[in-house]
């Protein structure tokens, strides 16, 4: 069955069609009473396409409105975004870059929860915060003050730290979490972000000498390895994202000890990085309410890479720890030797077993 196609004018067309044959006709009665359809007829078409033309230019003036509206409502919501995007940015201030980019992504909660992990931690302060400050006015004080908590920061930034908390003139730094390459790693990044805070304060107090700063800040930094309580602490109205526990006094107690314009670290943090620093061990200090000694190590400097440890580690039990600037050319040779022996054997063992 052929599918019937709706015309609009059909019953135009009917009518039309129906004239054709009463106009040959001739009879006046026929053609009288056809003329008051075609009249009648027309009169409903003219009402009908007035009906369309009113309803299309509603229609058209709906969708002008709507049009309006929905500039009106983009534009609304652009603004809505700017704010929040500016209201994330201050807010970013205020928050860990790790937690402020997972909290808007919807990938941080918010409970009252913590965890206990090995971390990293880092403390430093300015060492005679208070005459110094007191010697400066309180607007240079705070333009010297600013730019130190930036550069260091940008230089914590970088190296993936979590900014905990700025204390007065200290700042307090951890690694391992949210965020964690692993203990060693870790502790590595910590190091070496130390360090070049140092290099950094050397360049600081040139710049602030030359602007009138007499004596300009020096700082200490403690760090030290060990396992803290990390999460979230307060209250179902007010949270803070921090670390607690004995190995955050641990780092405290280091930085109050340590020398100005130095770095001291503890013997935990020192055997992950003893192939990349030149140390000087120094007294061992002892903490209320944590139960062994604290081995200490001041930072001297960066080591040469000919003074770095030649390490090979295997998990079927090889470790091979050399430090080549205690052996003299007599033993290195003789160890190479050994080890390209011990190299050939292998290499045979490996040619024998080797399927034919």
């Amino acid at each position: 069955m052929a599918e019937e196609v709706f015309d609009l004018y059909d019953r135009e067309k009917l009518l039309l069609a129906e004239g054709q044959a009463i106009l040959e006709s001739a009879d006046h009665a026929q053609i009288q009473a056809f003329a008051e359809r075609l009249f009648d007829r027309f009169s409903k078409l003219v009402r009908e396409n007035e009906d369309l033309t009113r309803h299309s230019d509603r229609q058209e003036q709906r969708l002008v409105k709507l049009n309006r509206n929905l500039k009106s409502q983009t534009l609304e919501l652009e603004q809505q975004r700017s704010r929040l995007e500016g209201l994330s940015l201050q807010l970013a201030k205020y928050l860990p870059p790790q937690i402020h980019d997972a909290l808007f992504a919807g990938k941080y909660d918010t409970q009252i929860t913590t965890q206990r992990k090995k971390l990293t931690v880092f403390f430093s302060d300015i060492k005679d915060f208070t005459r110094t400050a007191e010697s400066l006015q309180p607007e240079s004080l705070t333009e010297y003050l600013n730019e130190y908590f930036s550069e260091m920061t940008q230089i914590a930034l970088s190296y993936g730290a979590t900014i905990d908390k700025y204390i007065g003139d200290a700042v307090m730094l951890f690694f391992g979490d949210p965020e964690s390459k692993g203990v060693k790693e870790d502790a590595r990044a910590c190091v070496e972000m130390a360090l070049e805070m140092q290099e950094r304060m050397v360049v600081l107090q040139n710049r602030w000498r030359e602007r009138g700063f007499e004596n300009p800040f020096v700082i200490r930094i403690g760090i030290n390895t060990g396992y803290c309580n990390v999460g979230n602490f307060g209250s179902d109205q007010r949270l803070s994202y921090t670390i607690i526990g004995g190995e955050v006094n641990v780092t405290q107690r280091l930085e109050a000890s340590c020398d100005p314009g130095g770095i001291l670290i503890s013997h935990e943090t020192y055997v992950q990085v003893d192939d990349m620093v030149d140390v000087e061990e120094r007294q061992a200090v002892n903490l209320k309410g944590i139960d062994r000694t604290i081995r200490t190590y001041a930072i001297r400097a960066r080591k040469a890479e000919s003074d770095k440890p030649l390490r090979l580690k295997h998990p079927q039990g090889v470790h091979i720890d050399l430090s080549p600037q205690y052996l003299n050319h007599d033993d290195r040779q003789l160890i190479a030797k050994q080890l390209k022996t011990l190299a050939a054997q292998l290499e045979h063992l490996d040619e024998r077993d080797a399927p034919a």
